[in-house]
């Protein structure tokens, strides 16, 4: 049995009343959802938050899941939207906030200091001081964004155009110059494999055989 026909068999399960089945759907996606939260928010708190939003819309909204879809590609079409809109809400409070004056006339975005993160799991903070990870933020958001779908969601780069709402030569774009950006930034290390690969490849509706860590 393929993945999505699984998810189907655990959907109709919900649906039909057996509350185990929810648990099956959060603990196969747990990891791969919150994965791609965090890497896209940088924040724990926030990605924490963000997860529980996501799986709280997914029970209220399972009625208007079409089976025909694949329900990685729904999952993961909600988490982007949650994580599209806590953009542009932080976006609007730091646009009000900036507005603001700091004490000496200055504007208080000027008066800022540099925001330091906070403390992370022991895995985070070794891909943080690796090459791999101040690799992986020098790339443009929209690159980040198809890197990560494409390495954590195991989607196709056709599923990935649709969840982000741009043709499917553009998100094949992305992913080509973010590898491009990634191994430039990496030099010689990429070149003799010593980063390992940087995302699983794969044509256009190819998927990648496993989703994992970026680094």
């Amino acid at each position: 049995m393929d993945d999505n026909a699984a998810d189907r068999d655990l959907i109709r399960a919900f649906r039909a009343g057996e509350a185990g089945a929810l648990s099956g759907l959060i603990e196969k996606y747990r990891g791969p959802v919150f994965a791609y939260l965090l890497r896209l928010c940088r924040d724990r708190t926030a990605a924490e938050d963000l997860f529980q939003e996501v799986f709280l819309k997914v029970v209220r909204n399972l009625s208007s899941y079409r089976e025909r879809d694949r329900f990685s590609a729904w999952i993961f079409t909600l988490a982007r939207n949650a994580v599209m809109d806590r953009f542009r809400s932080v976006s609007r409070r730091r646009e009000d906030s900036l507005d603001a004056a700091a004490g000496d006339g200055r504007p208080l975005g000027d008066a800022l200091p540099s925001p330091e993160p906070g403390p992370e799991a022991a895995l985070e903070k070794a891909e943080e001081s690796g090459a791999i990870q101040a690799a992986f933020e020098r790339l443009s958001p929209e690159q980040r964004e198809v890197f990560v779908l494409r390495h954590y969601s195991g989607l196709s780069f056709r599923e990935i155009a649709g969840i982000s709402g741009v043709p499917i030569g553009t998100v094949l774009a992305r992913m080509s110059r973010a590898l491009a950006r990634m191994r430039r930034e990496l030099g010689d290390r990429a070149e003799n494999g010593g980063a390992g690969e940087a995302a699983p490849g794969g044509g256009p509706d190819n998927r990648p055989q496993k989703a994992g860590p970026a680094a």
